[in-house]
């Protein structure tokens, strides 16, 4: 197995968290269960190795060269045919997607659309460069080339501005802060916040602050030495009771927290 991760160059800062690079061969097919990342993203797939991703019912098959994530809302099974996989992808920052794009994500959230459905010919013109660079750095650099021209030809609105301050926020308290203190904070109204998360990033400010928190939750149960105390920990990170907790987290992540704790063990 082969994982790599690359930094973006300081222009796209802003726009791209990493590159990743991940190669697995395999002997026969293989199927994971992803609980709900805080993730929009990027992918290409040169050798053409078959996935399968299964969310909300349907099962999106995945045989093109590149592939659009939008911000999922739930947990997905992912299932990989047997040859493995061999996939560059890009983990966009929260705006990043549409930084570049400048589409409306409310269109993409909880989506996988194919790339060339964005750009077309550009796509397949940078998906040469890429094929026909000779080492993976290289590669990289193709894309990354691609993006800063793609973000600098984009143009946004001021509202962005109410998003991005909002998603600080948000980022900074692991999805403690409530709506209406989002609102006080960045001086909006709640009809002009709800507007720009949807434009920008697909989902309203209540679901990316569920996602958040949930994440910084099962954060601190992946990398616990000892199985957390559910009531606490549900007390520590911002819900009522262990029982919100309990329904919240199986929402994003498919099983209860104490399951997910014994999975990990």
């Amino acid at each position: 197995m082969i994982y790599r991760i690359f930094h973006p160059a300081p222009f796209l800062s802003d726009v791209v968290e990493h590159y990743w690079y991940s190669k697995v061969d395999l002997t026969e097919s293989a199927t994971q269960h992803y609980a709900t990342p805080l993730l929009q993203g990027l992918t290409f797939n040169f050798r053409k190795l078959e996935e399968q991703h299964a969310f909300n019912n349907v099962v999106h098959k995945m045989d093109k060269q590149a592939y659009i994530f939008g911000q999922s809302v739930s947990s997905r099974v992912v299932t990989t045919n047997d040859q493995g996989v061999d996939i560059l992808g890009v983990k966009f920052r929260p705006l990043g997607i549409s930084k570049i794009t400048g589409v409306n994500m409310e269109h993409i959230a909880d989506q996988i659309i194919a790339a060339d459905d964005i750009w077309g010919n550009e796509l397949e013109s940078l998906c040469d460069k890429m094929q026909s660079a000779p080492s993976l750095e290289q590669t990289i650099s193709a894309l990354e080339g691609f993006l800063i021209d793609q973000y600098m030809h984009t143009s946004l609105h001021y509202r962005v501005d109410n998003a991005r301050n909002a998603i600080a926020l948000i980022d900074r308290t692991k999805g403690t802060i409530d709506v209406k203190t989002l609102q006080e904070q960045t001086n909006t109204s709640r009809k002009t916040l709800e507007r720009a998360f949807l434009h920008y990033l697909g989902i309203h400010p209540k679901l990316y602050t569920r996602i958040v928190r949930f994440n910084a939750v099962k954060e601190l149960i992946d990398h616990a030495r000892t199985p957390h105390n559910i009531t606490s920990l549900a007390l520590d990170c911002g819900f009522y009771d262990s029982s919100h907790f309990i329904a919240e987290f199986k929402s994003f992540c498919g099983m209860t927290p104490m399951a997910y704790q014994k999975s990990k063990e």
